[in-house]
């Protein structure tokens, strides 16, 4: 797509190139579809051009845990490709010897040396922070320490987005608005091919109110469903205040609707397990459909934004294919699709020479879709640049895999290459936890990650879980009010994500061990209001009151009556039996049953509300009880079950119901993991 047709970032453009003789910084805002990202790509072909400056585009995976790392390789792939580093920069960058730190120092030395030729180019920072799960914190670290060391580099930079108020840059700023001269675009019969340039000019026809304000994508998007449908079809679709989401989901619609389209939904599916660009030859290995097709040409002019060669997927189209399970059958097709693209890296670099910076980039690619085949040969084969590379293998093979053992092993290759990495430490003994090994190893771990970092939440929660799993309650509370002293809790104000990674968890585990006393007051050190809509704080707080009811002998309800609802109704018993209607209930809990009869905790309902049931034994022979139950006899019930009597107008004997057997598990309480017996099993005290 030429810049022209993208008026508002080729007028950026030209200012950026005037300014950069005079200046040191300048920051780009603009929507998600504005076009920064176009607009520092195609300032990175005009600088390389020019040829006065070095142009380094840092666009790394997004949202993804090693997107530091990557922006560093994408440094040294640039710095290389200008004869600004050789060899032996490129084999600091791979050395197993070099903690992270070192190479940090390195990358700030080179910026150093070339602050008065290189041009970072740094493509929302905001968006290179990985935000997914319990121990995003470690890898949003290392991401913000890459950061820190660019957006302090004496060398120009150009940044779209927002800024780390630490950074404390000065100098020009812009908004990008969204514009696009859609009329021309879709006129020009070479921006879209034989297949598709009829069908763009047709759309054109259509004069489609609102289409100067949209964005390129926005613009493609509409070119692929008129294909699909036809121009007409779309124009009396369209309107106002129709989005990018509504479009591309009429769109899925319309290709699912036809069976023809299936490899171009397969092939969106792959793509959106690509991280970086791609060109033509790497299309043809993943099969995906050809040039000469209607469906190739949909991919490439379409879903995909090409430059200079090289193929580009949305991250929203991504996450839209995610969204759907990427048309591919199921979690084996995707394994292969990363098997796949692991060996379409690693035979690019392996052809590569040694001063050549893409090699690097591209072997970290290889690293991360081999750790995704689910292929231990590949993972192994696999090199990493750095330890927090083998943190994220860890990680993948302790969730992904629920290969435990394996990820304990990865883990201690991280700790011989960074001693001090407290998510390495934490995540060693996690997973030697899960396992029940080793407990001794386990305990070391936990604490030091603890003692390097002190105010990570989950380090503190799992340690104290194990401590009840171990049944060391004396220790669990030491632990206790050392992280209440740690984070000065309680306090109202203090981020709920605490509350919910420490409260939660410690009290569900608490309950499940019978320690009631201690699981109140968990449970109540969480400020009033907080989580008042939270099923799982919900189901904890049901939880534990039944507890309690049971622990005062005044259980005559099972677990899946909630204690705020036992007195409302009788639960079995129908309001008329024969006829005639229930005038008075009483709920129960067997105590004892043998062939004379059963015992009974019985309870009359309170007298109104607020007032205390009135509890009581009640014996009831076998005849009787086989005369007024339903549903089973006297042979057939045991100790612990449950039930209602209730009494009918005009009938001489009351009616008995049981309540079902079957254990009952409140689906809304917080899960139980690791299993809370598994040190009792690996010992074979319990099967």
């Amino acid at each position: 797509m030429s810049a022209v047709l993208l008026p508002k970032v080729e007028e950026l453009r030209e200012d950026l190139l005037k300014e950069l003789p005079i200046g040191r910084f300048w920051q780009v805002r603009g929507n998600h579809f504005a076009g920064k990202s176009t607009l520092l790509r195609y300032l990175a072909n005009a600088i390389s051009e020019e040829k006065r400056y070095v142009p380094v585009l840092l666009q790394p995976p997004e949202r993804a845990p090693d997107a530091g790392m990557a922006a560093l390789l994408d440094v040294a792939e640039a710095l290389a490709k200008a004869g600004c580093l050789g060899r032996e920069d490129l084999e600091q960058l791979q050395a197993a010897d070099l903690r992270w730190e070192e190479k940090l120092d390195a990358l700030s030395r080179w910026l150093e040396a070339w602050a008065d030729d290189v041009v970072l180019l740094c493509d929302d920072p905001e968006r290179w922070y990985y935000q997914a799960g319990e121990d995003s914190d470690h890898f949003r670290q290392r991401t913000q320490e890459v950061l820190d060391r660019l957006m302090t580099a004496p060398c120009r930079v150009v940044v779209t987005g927002n800024l780390h108020p630490t950074w404390g840059r000065s100098g020009r700023r812009w908004f990008l608005d969204t514009a696009s001269a859609p009329e021309a675009w879709l006129r020009d019969a070479a921006a879209w091919g034989d297949s598709l340039g009829e069908i763009a000019a047709g759309l054109a026809d259509q004069r489609l109110c609102d289409l100067a304000g949209r964005s390129a994508l926005e613009v493609r998007l509409l070119v692929a469903l008129a294909a699909v449908q036809s121009p007409a079809a779309v124009a009396r679709w369209w309107g106002r205040g129709r989005g990018r989401r509504e479009l591309t989901e009429r769109l899925i619609t319309a290709l699912e609707g036809e069976a023809e389209a299936r490899p171009l939904l397969q092939a969106w599916g792959q793509l959106s397990l690509v991280r970086r660009p791609l060109d033509e030859s790497m299309l043809t290995e993943l099969e995906v459909p050809g040039h000469d097709e209607l469906w190739g040409q949909l991919l490439r002019r379409c879903l995909l934004f090409q430059e200079q060669g090289q193929y580009r997927l949305h991250e929203l189209l991504k996450a839209d294919a995610r969204a759907r399970g990427r048309w591919l059958e199921d979690g084996a097709a995707v394994r292969a699709v990363h098997a796949r693209l692991h060996g379409m890296y690693r035979d690019r670099f392996q052809a590569r020479g040694p001063d050549d910076g893409r090699a690097l980039v591209e072997e970290c690619e290889a690293f991360h879709h081999g750790m995704h085949s689910g292929d231990y040969s590949l993972m192994d084969q696999a090199r990493p640049f750095f330890a927090t590379q083998l943190n994220i293998l860890g990680r993948a093979l302790s969730r992904d895999q629920e290969d435990y053992a394996r990820a304990a092993q990865v883990f201690e290759r991280v700790l011989q290459w960074e001693p001090e990495d407290a998510y390495a430490h934490h995540y060693r003994a996690y997973n030697l936890d899960i396992l029940a090994r080793q407990p001794r190893v386990v305990e070391a771990h936990y604490q030091r990650a603890i003692h390097l970092e002190p105010d990570n939440i989950w380090w503190r929660s799992r340690w104290i879980n194990y401590l009840i799993t171990r049944g060391r309650m004396s220790a669990v509370r030491h632990a206790w009010i050392e992280v209440l002293d740690q984070f000065e809790l309680p306090d109202p104000d203090a981020d709920p994500a605490i509350y919910r990674n420490l409260h939660i968890w410690v009290a569900r585990l608490l309950l499940h061990r019978g320690q009631l006393d201690m699981a109140e007051e968990v449970l109540q050190g969480i400020p009033e209001g907080e989580f008042r809509n939270d099923p799982g704080m919900a189901a904890l707080k049901r939880h534990l009151a039944a507890l309690l009811q049971a622990r005062r002998g005044e259980a005559v309800f099972p677990l899946s009556i909630p204690v705020e609802r036992q007195w409302e109704c009788p639960h079995l018993l129908p309001p008329y039996h024969g006829g005639k209607a229930l005038f008075r209930w009483m709920p129960a809990r067997v105590d004892g049953a043998s062939e004379k009869g059963v015992a009974l905790q019985a309870a009359e309902p309170p007298a109104q509300e607020g007032a205390a049931p009135r509890m009581g034994i009640l014996e009831i022979p076998a005849t009787l009880f086989n005369d007024w139950c339903e549903d089973i006899s006297v042979s057939q019930i045991e100790a612990g079950r449950f039930l209602e009597m209730g009494w009918y107008e005009e009938e001489e004997h009351p009616l008995i119901r049981i309540y079902p057997s079957e254990g009952w598990c409140d689906p809304d309480l917080p899960p139980l993991f690791p299993d809370p017996a598994r040190y009792l099993r690996e010992a074979g005290w319990t099967a």
